[in-house]
């Protein structure tokens, strides 16, 4: 068995390693059909191989998270307890504070002396709203000093439209959160082993304390009861519920199978009969689900971009072999699509290219990267390099020097007004010579005429 989870984890290591983090695909569409819809207001199904998104409906819309709200409170505990095994004392406010609210409770009593492991066993497997409170006053020294380290963890992970005002998740105006926020916080929390274990446990014997006796605590998550036949996935592995009038029903929860891993978020789903069988379903329980079950079944990593595959070329200067350089993918690509689609389903959208490259270059030198596009959406990127090599040519280089020189085209400019400009001159003082050699030449033909004349008389 340990060996059989070793391979698994190696060739998950593997493939991911290879693999381009990929941006927004929503294939929601293809999860949907006639018979089969999403029926919450807020879904996402996001790749914990490769951070890619495959569905979102609403990921990114502030809504009341309800007891989804616990992830962050363990998250804060796991954060400041380096022993779980230390014992807590419950006290009263955990316990009168919840007077008349209706909440989920698991059973904590005044003055029970309780170990923290097993308080965030109560917190987030019957999604006990005295554990939270108890928790946040034993770490914050009060609800609101707590509620300030949930608010500052948030912020600290990139959360971006999250704000929390109590620690359970009953109803309150401005505490809100979004599904995308809310796959950083678990995220962050399966980081922690404990965390893990305790989302997975579908029921869990707290043992007898001062206060109580050994009991059994059930989990509010039915996709991982095999006696919840409705609901039950294998592949599920944790991690917490949520439903509130304000909320709907909530799930957040995270899948395996085969090497691939998914987190589903659904929130703001409704207690509705979709199949016509008469009995209602937990709308977050069913579009997860579907979510899960559609990826698991149609994607696959696939090659969607060769190793020296061609994406575009740029003009390049100073090479008398080549007009352009080629630019190809510098990796081969992998992504997560439906089966059977390759690199001939995709095409590149060039980023980062310059206009134009210029010799000498080397096969292999970097220039740019290159947007890969499915169905007219992004889902990779690739880095692109030049495809062989181009020779450098002086006299081009010179040329090209010259053409573009502003001082030579002065010059030129200049010798062409001053060999004007001499031509003129030239062309007058030639004619005033001519002019005056001719006045010169009639003047002594004059005089010669006249001596002429005074000697035949």
């Amino acid at each position: 068995m340990k060996k059989l989870i070793f391979f698994i984890c190696s060739l998950t290591i593997i493939i991911t390693s290879l693999v381009t983090p990929v941006s927004a695909q929503n294939y929601i569409d293809s999860v949907q059909t006639d018979k089969i819809k999403l029926n919450c207001k807020v879904d996402l199904l996001v790749s914990l191989d490769d951070g890619s998104v495959i569905v979102e409906k609403n990921a990114d819309t502030p809504v009341a998270p309800a007891s989804l709200t616990k992830v962050m409170t363990a998250l804060v505990v796991l954060k400041n307890e380096k022993d779980l095994s230390r014992k807590m004392v419950i006290s009263a406010e955990a316990i009168e504070s919840l007077y008349g609210t209706g909440s989920s409770t698991s059973g904590l009593k005044v003055g029970e002396e309780i170990s923290i492991y097993n308080m965030l066993c109560c917190l987030l497997i019957p999604s006990g709203n005295d554990a939270a409170v108890a928790l946040a006053v034993e770490y914050g020294g009060s609800v609101a000093g707590f509620v300030e380290k949930m608010n500052a963890t948030a912020l600290a992970l990139g959360c971006k439209n999250t704000n929390f005002e109590n620690p359970h998740g009953l109803d309150s105006p401005n505490h809100k959160t979004t599904a995308n926020d809310l796959v950083l916080i678990a995220k962050e929390a399966l980081e922690y082993s404990e965390f893990q274990t305790i989302v997975a446990s579908n029921t869990y014997k707290l043992p007898e304390t001062n206060m109580n006796k050994e009991r059994t605590i059930v989990n509010t998550n039915f996709l991982i009861s095999p006696y919840r036949v409705s609901y039950y996935n294998k592949n599920v592995k944790g991690i917490k519920t949520g439903s509130t009038e304000d909320a709907g029903k909530c799930l957040i929860s995270y899948a395996s199978k085969d090497g691939y891993n998914y987190m589903a978020v659904a929130m703001g789903g409704d207690q509705i009969d979709t199949d016509g069988d008469g009995i209602t379903e937990n709308q977050a329980f069913m579009d997860s689900n579907h979510m899960y079950n559609w990826a698991f079944k149609n994607l696959k990593y696939e090659i969607i971009t060769q190793q020296g595959q061609f994406v575009c070329s740029v003009p390049l200067d100073y090479c008398s072999d080549y007009e352009s350089a080629k630019l190809v993918a510098a990796t081969e690509v992998l992504a997560l699509v439906p089966q059977g689609n390759d690199s001939e389903s995709v095409s590149f959208n060039p980023v980062d290219v310059p206009e134009k490259l210029a010799a000498p270059l080397k096969k292999g030198d970097a220039a740019g990267k290159a947007e890969i596009l499915f169905a007219g959406q992004v889902i990779g990127t690739v880095d692109l390099v030049v495809a062989e090599d181009a020779n450098y040519d002086l006299f081009l280089y010179i040329k090209s020097v010259i053409l573009s020189s502003k001082t030579f085209i002065s010059i030129v400019v200049a010798v062409i007004v001053i060999f004007v400009v001499a031509y003129v001159a030239f062309f007058f003082y030639t004619n005033n010579k001519r002019k005056k050699q001719r006045e010169i030449k009639m003047v002594k033909y004059n005089e010669l005429k006249r001596n002429t004349q005074k000697k035949n008389k």
